[in-house]
Formats: structure tokens, C-alpha cells, sequence
């Protein structure tokens, strides 16, 4: 993480302000189904269009706050990414460029060039997303969490028993996942090599009439890494469903008992429909 350090220093005013803008973004997530309650319980209930106008007013303020800071945490997390991992590419090629030939044998080119290029945009991409979502995830968790605890404490046991259930699944997917992508990764190593390899030596597969045999090559090679994507893919498409599960239980479940609440006075309209909010 030190040598890592060295590419961020450079930029870390875009990596400080990218996270902060995005708290903008969250503080205005948490507080508009809030706002809406209230519009719903003291504007709607009371027929008091002022109110409303006034509550509204404050809504699309905060969504226009809202909007700047996710446009400004969008820029500053991709600037940050992007230029880390342009100066993080930059050394690693010089760095190759020192290496002996033995060096590059026992790499392999094809592990090099898949080092330069697929490797190190992955890094940028997770980066990008985590400069995103660093504070946004953990920030509506948490956020959502509080204000659905306030509106109504019994209802909230119903999330805090689903969501280690849903942790508990997504775990399981990702565990099993994991190995194929490992497997996929030594694939396109393999696949970069075979390229190299038919360009370098084009001129002697023509020579000795070998475009039949490197076409069935490449194409074993490519689809070997297609079935790999495939079912690694295939995985971790099971997340969204597992997503989904939790999230319908959980509305029908605060629907069943909110009702009940609402009926006995416990609970109103307002913050029954706030509670679906959070719970998305």
C-alpha cells in the first residue's frame, strides 16, 4: 500500500473530494423520503397546499444539491482513477522494459501485456467504483438504518434479521465464483500469448500454410475463455435475484405489520410509505 501511495499523493485532493461529494449525495437520499412523510402526513392529511409547495420547494433544492455532488464526486473519482493508473501503467512497462530475457520467459509475454493492460484497468475500475461507493454503500446502510429506526423501531428487526441472511448468500456466491475468475484470468494470458505468438510469426504460418491450424487455436483458446466468463458470469448473476428476494420480503412483511400499526394508530401513512424507501 506504500507503493501505492506514491501514485496517489499526486492526486489526492481529487481522491479526498470525490468521497466527500458523494456524502452530498447520500445526506439528500436519507432526508427526501423523510420530506415526503411529511408531505404526506401534515400536507396531504391536512389538505394543506402551502405546506406542500413549501416541503416540495425544499425537495428540488436538495435534488439539485444532490445532482452537483454526484456530477462533482463522478469527475474528481474518475480523474483520480484514471490518472493513478496511467502512472501505475507507465512504471510497470518501463519496469518490463529492464527486465532479462529470462525474465520475460518466465513471465511469458502474453502474462506482460494481460499485467499491462487488462490488470491494471480492472485496478482502475475498482478503484473508480470504490472512490464511488467508499461512502455512498456503508453511508444509506447506516443512514437508512437510523431513519427507519426512528419512524418505527418494531419494524426495523424485520431488516436487521434479512440483511445478514442476504450477506450470508451474496458470501456464499462470491466464494464460489472466486476460483473461476482465477482460472479465466490464466486463460487470457494464454489467449494474449497465442495472438502474439500468430503475429510475430506470420510470415512463416504463411509460409508453411498454417492459417487452418492457428484459426482452430485461437479459436479453442477463445472459447475455453467464453465458457470460463460464462459460468464465472453465470455466478454472479445470482446476486440481483438474492437482492431482490430480500428486498420484496422485507416490503411485504412492513406492509403486513405497518397496516396493522396504521390501524391501531401506531404509525402512519406517511412513514409506511418512507420505510419502502429505506428499505430499497
Amino acid at each position: 500500500m506504500k507503493r501505492y501511495g506514491t501514485y496517489i499523493k499526486p492526486y489526492l485532493g481529487a481522491f479526498i473530494l470525490g468521497p466527500l461529494l458523494m456524502l452530498t449525495e447520500v445526506a439528500g437520499e436519507i432526508m427526501l423520503p423523510k420530506l415526503m412523510s411529511l408531505i404526506i402526513n401534515n400536507g396531504v392529511a391536512n389538505r394543506d397546499t402551502s405546506y406542500i409547495i413549501a416541503v416540495g420547494g425544499v425537495m428540488v433544492v436538495t435534488a439539485f444539491v444532490m445532482a452537483a455532488g454526484g456530477i462533482g464526486a463522478a469527475y474528481f473519482s474518475s480523474k483520480a482513477s484514471i490518472c493513478f493508473s496511467s502512472d501505475l501503467r507507465k512504471d510497470v512497462f518501463d519496469k518490463v522494459q529492464q527486465f532479462s530475457f529470462k525474465n520475460i520467459d518466465d513471465f511469458s509475454s502474453g502474462s506482460l501485456v494481460t499485467r499491462l493492460t487488462n490488470d491494471i484497468q480492472q485496478i482502475q475500475n475498482v478503484l473508480m467504483m470504490s472512490l464511488r461507493l467508499m461512502f455512498r454503500a456503508p453511508g444509506m446502510l447506516i443512514g437508512g438504518l437510523i431513519m427507519a429506526y426512528l419512524m418505527n423501531s418494531r419494524l426495523v428487526t424485520i431488516l436487521l434479521v434479512v440483511i445478514p441472511l442476504l450477506l450470508l448468500a451474496i458470501a456464499v456466491i462470491l466464494r464460489t465464483a472466486f476460483p473461476r475468475f482465477e482460472v479465466m484470468q490464466k486463460k487470457i494470458d494464454r489467449l494474449n500469448s497465442g495472438v502474439q505468438e500468430a503475429l510475430t510469426n506470420v510470415r512463416v504460418i504463411k509460409s508453411f500454410v498454417r492459417e487452418d491450424y492457428e484459426n482452430k487455436k485461437f479459436s479453442k483458446a477463445s472459447r475455453m475463455l467464453y465458457d470460463l466468463s460464462v459460468r464465472a458470469e453465470g455466478l454472479l448473476a445470482f446476486n440481483n435475484p438474492a437482492m431482490m428476494v430480500a428486498v420484496y420480503f422485507c416490503i411485504i412483511s412492513v406492509s403486513w405489520f405497518g397496516a396493522k400499526f396504521i390501524v391501531a394508530g401506531d404509525m402512519s401513512t406517511g412513514d409506511l410509505t418512507s420505510l419502502f424507501s429505506y428499505i430499497m
